[in-house]
């Protein structure tokens, strides 16, 4: 009897706490909703939403703006939705779904922005982070969507010499800061590291965030030396109905500048003004006339988006050609892509997915130097007496006036240069909130780069001398990534807000393909389609390669802000790659920051001016892995073949490549940044200032070393350091801020100075030699010898270093004179001392963007200044030297040389070394909104006129000043520049 009522107790017990838990339930009510701008509907990122009178019911809302609250169901039940820098707001809930829209209190929208593995807003960040958002981004003719970012933050140089529609951008985050490994940022795309920019259309861009301080970058550890460019791409909106948007734009293009060459008239009557003899052609042919064109390029975008409560979607399609401005170059690229997301389980469960794929088809011309094929090389060196054909007027007109002398239109037409690429993209990202604040998430990626290349050389290409070629090759490039995180939001008391997140990652990527080639092809019509033509097909002519190599981490960073006040972020990640020596495969990369806002005071907080002034300071370590695969161990590759003496026949031989280095490890980088934020006057004079002090340790690069007792002469190994600091300077300000009339300016300010602190390994085991410190190697028409250097990569010294013979005049018979380290002066110059007589790094950048909006109208333009830096006219040391007359053509500045009586070779020397300092207008874009409000399904229609390089303001005497800042020689303008173009573009935007 006593256990049956017990039973019956725990049974009565069981029914009353399930009764009270139905009526507790019964209480309650789960209440959705998003936060918004309440001018343009953008999501606000960590509103905070609490029940009034309550405060421990409470959240914020996520990325997308959205937020969840468990309430009593009670009726007159009110939230209270705050969000830095706009109205608090009241709401009284009368039913489950509860969106809000907040208006801005001042100018500054408090923007989110991106970081690694998560987001924060604008005004909570510790580090060096810039958001620059799509309407702030470069208009016009973009041949790669980084270019958009060009001028748009301080610190980041990017460049790109030349206009060539194949050629990439040189982007460069507060200075090089290795000697052989990769100097380029890690880009991430939603989420997905080490994605390509350019497989994105510029039109699908929602933002860019740079990373650009260690305390910042260290959440990506081993990549993250050179700074990290998050990119995101536009998604749908929920609840905000289907639209439907249409861009496109027709652009003529056409060569900014073109160099002062002699015509054939000119060129005659300098022959005979001094006795030369020519053998004339009977023409008057100018030749970039034959090979400049004016480009055309025109773009089709067209993309569909739309949501509702649980699911948004975007998908766009895109279409460009470019055109070149010389002959036989163009790139054709379509892009498509489709993001999604859905939302489940009363909204706990994020699925985020996008597909892309990217075709582009190129067609290429050679102009690397001063080869035999190199077109506009030879288009400067050619005589403009020769016609361009033959009276036939069928054949190409060849004369053997001088060694490597050909006709530049015939090597663009005859010689096929292509390649067809296919790039695809995937990513899938879950996050599930297990309870409050709580969330696991998993992110994949998958990425894969397929190209396919085509040359060809016909038989009857340069006057039949050549006996033809053709070769083929393929090449692929594959990432997977899994990453998975958790991550924990809480704010306790709305007074502490704590944001952690950790995780683990992986990453394989792996690169093969393979290649074949041959000469004497029996017919040129099927050019590289078909290799089963060519006659000789020498060992070595065909080949293929396969390469890995994986990176594994953990990672963890916890952010705490008390009452907007005092923030800590403290990050840590564990790299392991098997790029490395087996002794040090693994690495950890710590890095912390702390912000003080110093306006919460209570000293500040009467000071109505000031809206915002805050004190950052971080420190970090971040690593640099971005150097190929298996140099840390021992192998054999194929050197060509031999005689086999056993046999006699013939056999394939094999050599060490490298020697093994166990020890091989990580370039590491430390940074100090210190920054403060100001905002002034209702937030309309917004920035921040910047000083960073950044080291690059055990720089990764190939040393020499004695044989023996080592297998080979080099060893890839860590050895030396390079210095890079600076200030910089973000500066924001509405100008205007009228009902009818807007004008918002953003202005950019950076210095870097950069030393090479040493270039040996403590223990003196790996030690540059002179020879490997030798930089800027020359080639052109009487460049002969083995002292056409032009840079020292050296202690004490920045990288681009010019250090050549000073110019001292010329002597009697007109021969160049340098200074001597004794004081005098020699003709020759191995026996001048080498100075350093300029930097090609930039003393300074400076970039000021305005955007207009009066009624109708918007009016934006950037301009671009970087001042102080030198650069090395190769061209007019070759083509202003009178030793080319008259058998071959010459900058009219030549008449000037013979005047003053110069009778020398071209020689490196200080005389060609030149101020670049210039100043750019990149982009300037004119448009016109139409009145839709009583068109039926037409939201937006506007049309616009932009134009890129619109003019150049600087002394330098040469195509152009902007040089590329790559490797470890730069500044050097040498002939091998494809033409900067300037472009006038005519667009449509319409939205349904």
């Amino acid at each position: 009897m006593k256990i049956k009522r017990q039973l019956l107790f725990k049974l009565a017990f069981s029914l009353v706490l399930l009764f009270g838990t139905i009526n507790m339930q019964a209480q309650t009510r789960n209440v959705t909703g998003a936060v918004t701008d309440a001018s343009d509907g953008t999501p606000l990122l960590g509103a905070y939403v609490e029940l009034v009178n309550n405060t421990s019911i409470s959240t914020i809302t996520d990325i997308d703006g959205n937020y969840k609250l468990t309430i009593p169901s009670g009726a007159g039940m009110v939230l209270e939705i705050s969000y830095m820098s706009y109205k608090t707001k009241k709401v009284t809930v009368t039913q489950n779904i509860v969106n809000v829209q907040l208006e801005i209190e001042s100018t500054d929208l408090g923007e989110v922005m991106i970081i690694g593995y998560g987001t924060q807003k604008k005004t909570d960040r510790t580090g060096a982070v810039s958001l620059i958002k799509a309407n702030e981004l470069n208009g016009g003719v973009l041949t790669d969507p980084i270019q958009g970012l060009q001028g748009k933050t301080a610190g980041v140089s990017i460049t790109k010499k030349g206009g060539d529609p194949n050629g990439g951008f040189s982007v460069k985050i507060r200075g090089a800061s290795g000697l052989y490994s990769g100097t380029e940022p890690l880009y991430v795309i939603d989420g997905v590291p080490g994605v390509d920019p350019t497989t994105i259309a510029a039109e699908d861009i929602e933002s860019f965030n740079v990373l650009k301080d260690a305390s910042s970058t260290a959440i990506y550890g081993a990549r993250g030396a050179n700074g990290v460019i998050i990119i995101t791409t536009k998604k749908g909106t929920k609840n905000a109905g289907n639209h439907l948007e249409f861009n496109s734009y027709f652009s003529l293009d056409n060569v900014a500048n073109r160099l002062d060459l002699l015509t054939g008239d000119e060129l005659r009557t300098f022959a005979a003004d001094h006795n030369y003899n020519l053998i004339d052609g009977g023409a008057n042919t100018d030749w970039q006339n034959e090979i400049y064109r004016q480009g055309l390029s025109q773009s089709y975008n067209v993309a569909s988006s739309g949501g509702d409560e649980n699911s948004t979607y975007r998908v766009s399609l895109s279409h460009t050609d470019f055109e070149g401005v010389v002959i036989g170059s163009s790139k054709e690229r379509t892009v498509g892509r489709i993001n999604l997301s859905q939302t489940a389980i009363d909204g706990r469960l994020v699925i985020q997915t996008s597909l892309a794929a990217t075709i582009e088809g190129n067609d290429y011309i050679d102009y690397a130097g001063s080869g035999s094929n190199d077109v506009l090389y030879q288009a400067f060196q050619r005589n403009p007496t020769d016609p361009v054909m033959n009276a036939d007027g069928e054949s190409y007109y060849e004369l053997n006036r001088d060694f490597n002398y050909y006709n530049p239109v015939a090597l663009a037409n005859q010689i096929q240069n292509q390649r067809d690429a296919k790039r695809y993209f995937g990513s899938l990202n879950a996050k599930f909130e297990i309870i409050d604040g709580l969330k696991l998430g998993v992110n994949l990626g998958y990425t894969r780069n397929d190209s396919e290349s085509f040359y060809f050389e016909p038989t009857d290409v340069k006057g039949g001398t050549t006996q033809g070629y053709a070769r083929r090759s393929y090449n692929n490039y594959e990432t997977k990534l899994m990453e998975t995180t958790l991550s924990y939001d809480k704010v306790i008391q709305k007074t502490h807000t704590i944001n952690a997140v950790t995780g683990y990652s992986f990453q394989e990527d792996v690169a093969d393909g393979f290649w074949a080639q041959g000469n004497e092809p029996l017919s040129d019509y099927v050019m590289s389609h078909n290799l089963g033509v060519l006659n000789e097909v020498n060992p070595g002519d065909v080949g293929s390669y396969k390469n890995s190599n994986r990176l594994i981490s953990m990672f963890g960073r916890v952010v705490y802000n008390f009452n907007s006040k005092y923030y800590v972020t403290a990050t840590l990640r564990r790299d392991g790659s098997s790029k490395f020596g087996l002794n040090n495969e693994w690495g950890v990369f710590p890095s912390g920051s702390i912000a003080w806002n110093i306006k919460q005071e209570s000293f500040l907080k009467n000071v109505n001016f000031i809206q915002m002034l805050k004190l950052r300071a971080g420190f970090g370590l971040s690593g640099n892995q971005e150097i190929g695969s298996y140099n840390d161990i021992m192998y054999a590759s194929s050197t060509g073949t031999t005689i086999n003496p056993e046999t006699g026949e013939d056999a394939i031989s094999f050599a060490l490549s490298h020697n093994s280095n166990p020890n091989l490890k990580w370039e590491e980088n430390s940074e100090l940044n210190i920054g403060i934020d100001f905002g002034l006057f209702n937030n309309r004079i917004s920035g921040s200032v910047e000083y960073y002090n950044k080291h690059t340790y055990d720089l990764l690069a190939p040393y020499a070393v004695p044989v023996p007792p080592n297998a080979v002469s080099t060893t890839w190994a860590n050895a030396g350091e390079i210095e890079n600091k600076g200030f910089e300077l973000n500066l924001q300000i509405f100008v205007v801020n009228k009902t009818n009339f807007d004008w918002k300016a953003n202005a950019s300010f950076s210095t870097n100075r950069q030393e090479v602190v040493s270039l040996s390994s403590q223990d003196g085991m790996y030690v540059w030699t002179d020879q490997d410190k030798k930089e800027g190697w020359l080639s052109g028409r009487g460049l002969v010898g083995d002292q056409n250097w032009t840079q020292l990569v050296e202690e004490g010294y920045a990288l681009g270093s010019f250090y050549m013979p000073e110019y001292a005049g010329l002597s009697a018979d007109g021969k160049f004179l340098f200074h001597t380290a004794a004081g005098g002066v020699t003709r020759e110059v191995s026996n001048a001392e080498r100075r350093l007589v300029g930097v090609a790094q930039p003393d300074f950048e400076l970039s000021l963007s305005n955007y207009l909006a009066y009624k109708n109208f918007d009016l934006s333009f950037s301009l671009r200044a970087v001042v102080g830096h030198e650069v090395l006219n190769v061209t007019r040391m070759v083509f202003s030297n009178p030793s080319v007359l008259p058998s071959l053509n010459a900058l009219a500045e030549v008449v000037d040389e013979v005047e003053r009586g110069l009778t020398d070779a071209p020689k490196v020397n200080s005389y060609y070394l030149e101020d670049g300092t210039f100043l750019r207008m990149d982009n300037l874009t004119f448009g016109y909104n139409f009145d839709v409000t009583k068109v039926k399904n037409i939201q937006k229609a506007r049309v616009y006129f932009a134009s890129n390089n619109l003019f150049v303001l600087t002394n330098y005497t040469g195509i152009d000043p902007e040089i590329s800042y790559d490797g470890r020689s730069f500044g050097l303008d040498q002939y091998n520049v494809y033409p900067k173009t300037r472009t006038f573009t005519f667009g449509v935007n319409l939205t349904f």
